[in-house]
């Protein structure tokens, strides 16, 4: 009896097997043009995937980092994935109107109606709609929140003065957490509450490191299968305290407002994102209940969780580099030679503070890789087509320390990468932090101004220090790439 059900199991898969390839013979034809590893029936190539784990799956990325052919075909069970990591053919890929869907991979993340996640249809209408309250006009009326915000992290910093290191990465929370609730949400919920914040980004990170796991674990991909896993329950609670802020945030806007939903006629040029978003839910009715919700969590962690990363990380990198530390000091003390306020026509004026941190974005990018679908078939140049169907994956870590951009020394921190002259002898695309194209991302604006604030009263204050070295990191993949070691510092006052 076994014997015969291992038959009947064997003649199904081949058959379905077989009928999918003679119904997608076209896409099965252009991936096989492309160089990759073996695959096999079904399951394609996510056996390279068995025993990987959320860090070792990027150890495993950068093994290959200056060996990997470019593009490279790879398939997910069924589905056809392609890696493209070259400049010239990202400003075609991202620039193309046939690929702006997210993929498949991306709902892993849930928020399916944020502006992030959002299926292509909606993406479009949400950014027309919400790219308003991220104006430079907009923006630039929050310099003053970033200025009084960045002022308390000071405050809360001072008590880890002279203490063993501390992992910055949660303590940053606290300024990127009261800074956005302030400037996108106009709300003061759990002002100098440092023990909420921290666990705010605590859970966040835990959150992102968990949902990631499916994309290298073929065997929990099927909605329906992980849903009867205990990591789903997981995913749940975390995902619910995520929600509970959100909550937080419609509640407390519910009294400011006395419950009086906007009307289509309040809409301005100068309208911040909360005050765009309740219009759109309860004036226009152009979002339901659930967009809106879903939209409020995707700029939750799209502004904390980012924000707090990359300054983390600023701060790490120049805690290694002591020179280049002092070097942004002694600007910071030029430009701004009296007084603590940062005012935004100081902005420009810090060059090498914009250097470290474009170069601390290009070795520990926010995003570890970007993702598309192609909805029609895609002429790359006369070499490559992108079959309708395929799933284009862009290795952002893998571009930003690629030897051919970069140099021999790709791998090492060093900010004069960025001087003016360098960047304009290389290809645009090559240094893509916040992605580009068509679908980059709606806040760069807000975040640089944010970063830039912080990083300059925490360097005029403060001289921070650390044991890691370049060669010790390790990396974890999550959504947002993290740090295995954390960013452990110490803080000394200057």
């Amino acid at each position: 009896m076994l014997q015969l059900l291992l038959v009947f199991v064997l003649i199904t898969g081949v058959t379905y097997y077989l009928t999918i390839r003679r119904s997608r013979k076209r896409l099965f034809e252009l991936m096989g043009t492309y160089p990759g590893p073996f695959d096999l029936p079904l399951i394609g190539s996510t056996y390279i995937g068995i025993g990987l784990n959320s860090r070792t799956v990027v150890e495993y990325l950068l093994k290959f980092l200056h060996t990997l052919p470019s593009p490279f075909r790879a398939w997910i069970g069924p589905y056809a994935t392609l890696l493209f990591d070259q400049p010239k053919h990202l400003a075609v890929i991202l620039n193309s109107q046939k690929l702006v869907q997210k993929s498949f991979f991306q709902k892993f993340f849930r928020f399916d109606k944020g502006v992030i996640n959002a299926d292509h249809v909606l993406w479009r209408m949400l950014r027309k709609r919400l790219g308003p309250p991220f104006s430079k006009q907009v923006v630039s009326d929050f310099v003053p929140t970033f200025n009084e915000q960045a002022d308390g992290q000071l405050e809360y910093l001072d008590r880890f003065v002279g203490s063993e290191a501390v992992d910055m990465l949660p303590k940053m929370s606290v300024y990127a957490l009261s800074s956005t609730l302030v400037n996108l949400f106009q709300v003061k919920l759990h002002a100098k509450d440092y023990d909420f914040c921290e666990k705010f980004a605590e859970n966040s990170e835990k959150m992102w490191i968990h949902m990631f796991r499916r994309v290298y674990k073929p065997w929990i991909i099927p909605e329906f299968l992980y849903r009867l896993t205990p990591s789903y329950k997981v995913e749940l609670q975390q995902v619910a305290k995520l929600r509970a802020l959100s909550k937080e945030i419609v509640q407390a806007r519910e009294v400011l407002r006395g419950k009086t939903p906007p009307s289509n006629n309040d809409c301005t040029n100068t309208e911040i994102l909360i005050d765009r978003l309740e219009r759109l839910t309860y004036g226009t009715g152009e979002l339901d209940y659930a967009t809106m919700m879903d939209n409020i969590d995707t700029f939750l962690f799209a502004s904390v969780d980012t924000t707090s990363s990359t300054v983390a990380s600023t701060l790490l990198m120049m805690a290694m580099h002591p020179e280049v530390q002092e070097r942004v000091y002694r600007e910071v003390a030029q430009v701004i030679p009296a007084g603590d306020y940062v005012a935004l026509e100081d902005l420009p004026k810090l060059a090498y503070l914009d250097q470290v941190i474009k170069e601390t974005m290009r070795l520990i990018p926010v995003a570890t890789i970007l993702n598309r679908v192609c909805t029609e078939e895609l002429q790359v140049d006369d070499q490559w087509t992108i079959p309708m169907g395929a799933i284009v994956g862009i290795p952002v870590i893998k571009i930003h320390r690629d030897r051919r951009i970069w140099g021999e020394r790709s791998e090492e921190f060093d900010p004069d990468h960025f001087l003016p002259e360098r960047c304009a002898q290389r290809h645009p695309y090559a240094y893509i932090p916040f992605s580009a194209g068509i679908r980059n991302c709606i806040g760069m604006r807000y975040a640089m101004i944010s970063m830039k604030v912080v990083l300059v009263k925490m360097v005029k204050r403060f001289r921070f220090r650390t044991d890691l070295k370049m060669s010790d990191l390790k990396f974890e993949a999550a959504f947002l790439l993290m740090l295995a070691n954390k960013h452990m510092v110490q803080i000394e006052r200057r």
